[in-house]
């Protein structure tokens, strides 16, 4: 899980941090055979923890990390139900269930469920429940109501509730619940896990998507676990006149759930779904089929009919097809030749257009980039291309004065931030701005090196060069000798030797630092960002 944990505290996300660092300063000592061989046989990997060896190794106070540590046994001791102190046994607690274990213990956890459950809560008994104040719980819930304020729903306090469209909603409260346990455990007590799954794939055949992966499985079974409860409560998705944007004939669900063999021991949503008018039932219906289809984790349609996943879009959503393909004819930049992308990769693009596009017409905002911001913090770093914004908004902008892309136009800020982001994307990773220089200060023409060379090349973000001036600008320096460097050798340049016959340990040092200089030129610094 994130280090930065939405549910966490500052101690605690420390606390946590510290037990994936001692992990993987362990991990990182073992050859790369032990390590496959361990991960095969599930092993015990930490015997012992040298807390001197691991302060000096993350440059922190020994002090304060002692204490830390002690905490932290402390919680793992009470994952395991047990008191033992035996640190194969402690640091075997696999780290989902660490945090789950920590985030299923705070005041926010709390919260949250009082999102979904419901009830007539105010904050003040919230607060004053788990002996705290108003100042603290609210720094408590800052990135809960951040990531909620992003989906366009908003936090009500008296009595504590969310509000806004209803479709946001359950995205959101599936995001929430999904940071919180991501897989590692079933954490809706009144959904069983399996009946869960049923319905989600009834839904799947019903409107005539793939299979998805079993991980994606369990996140659409959170969303029909979220909508349970919220139709319980009599919170049921509304008509809405945007919806007609989606011409896909979709079946209507709840009358089929009413009947399914997997609810006949829910009697109560059997009882509430009986009582919803045809309308009622027709909104829900559409609406799961939007957050399936058109939703953060989009499931693609069965190719029927010789109709693949442009054609769906083409089909059902003419509009937003459209819209995209002037939008890729149109733009200064040449996408899929620019970039040298295969015509998946190009087509993928689309796909995601037509997804976000929908989306914001929809509700307002990309979900798409919210969950994505959320769950990969490098995205938020990415540094600006301003040339390539200019290029999107631009494009947008012409589209929008055609008299059949105007029903875009509300939505335009939205729109231009979506395409600038999927596209900024794409260009970091098969043509990326900031590029790292690797000097190779090796025996010329010697096929003994053919390793190296093939495998710096095969990496997009590399540039490689065995002239001598290249040492000027260099980022990194390869040497497979201890000769001395010419004085005008970039001072910057991280040194690397190089040896002959090198084993896979020696690969993946070189790789590490290859990859962190490309992070550290492609994003911005925390302090940039302040």
């Amino acid at each position: 899980m994130n280090t930065n944990s939405i549910y966490l505290t500052l101690a605690e996300k420390e606390k946590y941090a510290l037990f994936l660092d001692i992990t993987n300063v362990k991990w990182d000592e073992l050859p790369v055979k032990k390590r496959i061989s361990m991960a095969r046989q599930v092993d015990y990997l930490i015997d012992d923890v040298n807390l001197k060896q691991v302060a000096a190794l993350l440059d922190r106070n020994y002090g304060s990390l002692y204490n830390m540590y002690m905490s932290m046994v402390g919680d793992l001791q009470a994952v395991l139900g047990t008191d033992t102190d035996d640190a194969r046994q402690l640091f075997k607690v696999p780290s989902d269930a660490y945090h789950f274990y920590m985030v299923k213990n705070s005041d926010v956890y709390d919260f949250v469920q009082i999102l979904l459950h419901g009830g007539n809560v105010s904050f003040q008994s919230f607060w004053e429940k788990h002996q705290s104040s108003k100042a603290t719980v609210l720094r408590h819930l800052k990135q809960v109501r951040d990531l909620i304020r992003a989906f366009n729903v908003r936090i009500a306090y008296d009595p504590i509730h969310l509000e806004g469209d209803e479709k946001a909603i359950r995205i959101a409260l599936v995001t929430l619940y999904w940071l919180a346990a991501g897989g590692h455990t079933w954490v809706f007590d009144e959904v069983n896990q399996q009946t869960a799954h049923e319905a989600f794939d009834y839904a799947v055949e019903a409107y005539q998507l793939e299979k998805p992966n079993l991980l994606t499985r369990e996140i659409g079974s959170y969303m029909i676990a979220v909508s349970y409860y919220r139709v319980m409560q009599g919170k049921i998705i509304e008509e809405d006149e945007r919806m007609s944007l989606i011409r896909y004939p979709y079946p209507d669900l709840t009358n089929a759930y009413l009947v399914a063999d997997f609810t006949q021991d829910l009697i109560n949503l059997r009882a509430t779904l009986a009582q919803l008018s045809p309308a009622q039932c027709r909104a829900e219906s559409a609406g799961l089929y939007f957050i399936l289809k058109y939703g953060p984790m989009p499931l693609k349609s069965k190719e029927r009919f010789d109709m693949d996943e442009c054609k769906v879009y083409e089909r059902y959503v003419p509009e937003v097809y459209r819209f995209v393909r002037n939008f890729l004819e149109r733009t200064p930049i040449d996408i899929q030749r620019y970039l040298g992308i295969s015509d998946s990769v190009y087509n993928e693009l689309q796909n995601a257009l037509f997804v976000v596009t929908t989306n914001i017409h929809v509700l307002g905002n990309d979900m798409t980039s919210v969950a994505s911001h959320q769950l990969m913090e490098r995205l938020k770093l990415l540094r600006l291309n301003e040339q390539l914004h200019a290029d999107v908004s631009q494009t947008i902008d012409y589209l929008l004065f055609e008299p059949e892309f105007r029903l875009f136009a509300p939505n335009r800020d939205a729109i231009v931030k979506a395409y600038y982001n999927l596209v900024r994307q794409l260009i970091q990773q098969y043509r990326p701005v900031n590029r790292i220089k690797v000097a190779l200060v090796i025996e010329q023409d010697y096929l003994g090196y053919m390793d190296i060379l093939a495998a710096l090349e095969n990496i997009q973000y590399v540039d490689v060069s065995t002239s001598d001036d290249a040492l000027r600008d260099a980022d990194l320096v390869v040497t497979t000798a201890s000769i001395t460097l010419p004085d005008y050798t970039n001072s910057d340049a991280v040194p690397f030797v190089w040896r002959l016959n090198a084993n896979s340990d020696h690969y993946a040092r070189l790789y590490g630092i290859v990859h962190e200089l490309w992070i550290q030129k492609s994003h911005l610094e925390k302090s940039e960002l302040d």
